[in-house]
């Protein structure tokens, strides 16, 4: 902005000054005309006024001499020089030199003029008898008949003449200076008011393009730069809302992309890796962020991934397959792989999005499995059903006995399907939360205890112990109903797979925040690689000892699904032959 400041003010000066000049110089031949116009009129007046001076003199028969003498006064008054000079062209008399030294006038020009008859003449030369250049003015001089009887010629210096006209050259050169530098100096004051501003507006407009959107304009301009001052304000008030409401997009944006269940990668013309959230990461079994700026096929090991990757940038369309990962863990992800352009013409950017359908699929297996695995369990009671039903009807009512022992048979096999249907029914509703919570104060050994009178009579049969140790008094807010349900299933089986004359142990303990409920026996145990699969729907461990004693394989799913219902864990640790620990933990509060 210096260089904008000097540059309009060097512009005015220059103007100003060559401006300065040209009227100056036409000012100067104006005076320089007018000076000597004065001037000439001057001189031909004074010389009119001594021509009539002496004409009346000489008619009056004055001596001649003191006419000289009063003439030369005059000349050294008005401080010209007279000369007169006869019509022959001889001086008569000259009062600066002596007449008689003096050539011939008759061809001085302005004489020469007068001679003609002219009414004046004027000239302008060095004299020959001064040698200083001077202005001549010369009229006749008439005798009292009217006829001329000489010239009369005045004459003056032309410095004397031109003077004035210096004195005011000087004048106005002085006044020019004066002027150029007061215009300098008010330009000067101009030019900063209205830089000032406009650097101001600048150095906005350079904070804005800094991204700096809170810096605003705050000078004091006029017109128009008040008007710009102002506009750039509101620009970056409107910059300023934009950034604030596009930071809070790209926040959601951040926040929503890094949160989500699905992996999400962002790829660029090179099939470099631009972005990657945590959930790809997690996908992929490592950690992808470190590879940003790097190429996708150091991230993914998959050879169908890379494949359908290929395939988008070929063709540049969206593909979509299941994909399945060996390593570092096997997996089944659903993959979409979604082309979109770049921001210069021709560049094409890919989006990776992995979907984990590990567990859905395996929760389909299940479901499939727990379909397969009920209408197993229910055709045996009801194939059963039938059979003894047809036999009956076939005749062996008759037989008092056959029916008796028939219709036991029977009544056995429909409360076993009742139980099956009851259980089936059960764990839908604990697994899709469909039975509300009651939460209230219990104590966790007030709980056991109960249990322990629901299943003593099957335990005394077996001639079975029941122990309950507390360790640490524990009073927690939960489903009395749920828990004791949980513990019933758990000491039921407990005593169900201990040979007779064993033992089951109930121990209570604090462990943080939560109360850990150990359910132990020391009855068969279970084989260490079965042990993931008992909280599965219809597996059991011993599958004839588990009909026997009318349990349907849906006990443990059913504790499963009621101990995270009540927020808390169960997990199982067993040794073959030597017993079976179950360990419940349920947090001190329900939430």
């Amino acid at each position: 902005m210096k260089q904008l400041h000097l540059r309009i003010l060097s512009t005015f000066v220059i103007i100003f000054v060559l401006f300065s000049l040209v009227f100056g110089f036409f000012l100067n031949n104006l005076l320089s005309e007018h000076s000597r116009d004065r001037q000439r009129d001057a001189l031909i007046e004074q010389a009119r006024l001594m021509s009539f001076f002496l004409s009346e003199n000489m008619e009056a028969d004055a001596n001649t001499s003191e006419i000289m003498e009063q003439v030369n006064n005059l000349s050294i008054q008005l401080d010209e020089r007279i000369t007169i000079i006869g019509v022959d062209g001889e001086v008569a008399f000259d009062s600066e030199t002596n007449a008689e030294e003096l050539e011939n006038h008759a061809y001085r020009e302005e004489v020469k003029a007068v001679l003609n008859g002219e009414a004046y003449g004027i000239g302008s030369r060095v004299s020959s008898s001064t040698g200083v250049e001077e202005y001549y003015v010369a009229i006749p001089l008439l005798d009292p008949s009217g006829e001329m009887s000489g010239v009369l010629r005045l004459s003056q210096p032309v410095d004397t003449i031109t003077q004035l006209y210096k004195e005011i050259n000087q004048s106005l050169i002085i006044f020019i200076l004066i002027a150029v530098l007061v215009a300098s100096f008010i330009t000067y004051l101009t030019t900063k008011r209205i830089v000032r501003p406009i650097e101001e507006v600048m150095d906005v407009t350079k904070e804005l393009s800094e991204k700096h959107y809170n810096a605003r304009y705050s000078g004091q301009g006029f017109g128009e730069i008040s008007k710009l001052g102002s506009t750039v304000n509101e620009l970056a008030e409107s910059l300023e809302n934009q950034m604030l409401q596009i930071k809070q997009n790209d926040e959601r944006l951040y926040e929503l992309i890094n949160h989500l269940v699905i992996g999400v990668m962002l790829l660029d013309n090179q099939r470099n890796i631009q972005m990657v959230n945590p959930a790809m990461s997690r996908i992929l079994g490592e950690d992808t962020s470190q590879l940003l700026g790097s190429s996708y096929v150091e991230a993914i090991k998959s050879y169908g991934l890379s494949h359908i990757i290929e395939r988008a940038y070929r063709r540049k369309k969206a593909q979509n397959n299941e994909i399945y990962f060996y390593y570092p863990e096997d997996k089944i992800v659903d993959a979409n792989i979604v082309p979109i352009n770049g921001k210069n013409p021709g560049e094409l950017n890919v989006i990776v999005l992995l979907y984990d359908i590990t567990e859905i699929r395996r929760l389909e297996k299940v479901r499939t499995d727990f379909v397969a695995n009920a209408s197993h369990e229910l055709r045996t009671p009801v194939t059963a059903l039938k059979g003894f039903a047809e036999t009956l009807l076939d005749g062996a009512k008759e037989d008092k006995e056959i029916l008796e022992q028939f219709l036991e048979i029977m009544l056995k096999e429909s409360i076993r399907l009742d139980s099956i249907v009851n259980d089936i029914l059960e764990l839908s509703r604990v697994e899709q939360k469909q039975v509300p919570l009651k939460s209230e104060d219990v104590r966790v050994k007030d709980a056991v205890e109960s249990t322990f009178k629901l299943v003593r009579q099957k335990a005394e049969s077996k001639h079975m112990e029941l122990i309950v140790i507390e360790e640490d008094e524990m009073t927690i807010q939960t489903d009395l109903n749920r828990l004791k349900q949980v513990l019933a299933n758990l000491i039921n089986n407990a005593i169900v797979y201990t040979q007779e004359n064993g033992k089951v142990t109930v121990k209570i303990y604090r462990e943080h925040e939560f109360a850990v409920i150990e359910v132990k026996d020391n009855g068969i145990g279970i084989p260490e690689d079965e042990q993931d699969r008992i909280f599965e729907r219809f597996y059991r461990v011993d599958k004839a000892r588990s009909r026997n004693s009318g349990g349907t394989g849906l006990g443990l799913s059913i504790v499963k699904y009621l101990v995270e219902n009540l927020h808390g864990t169960i997990s199982v640790s067993s040794k073959l032959g030597l017993g079976t620990t179950f360990t419940v933990k349920l947090p001190s509060q329900l939430i």
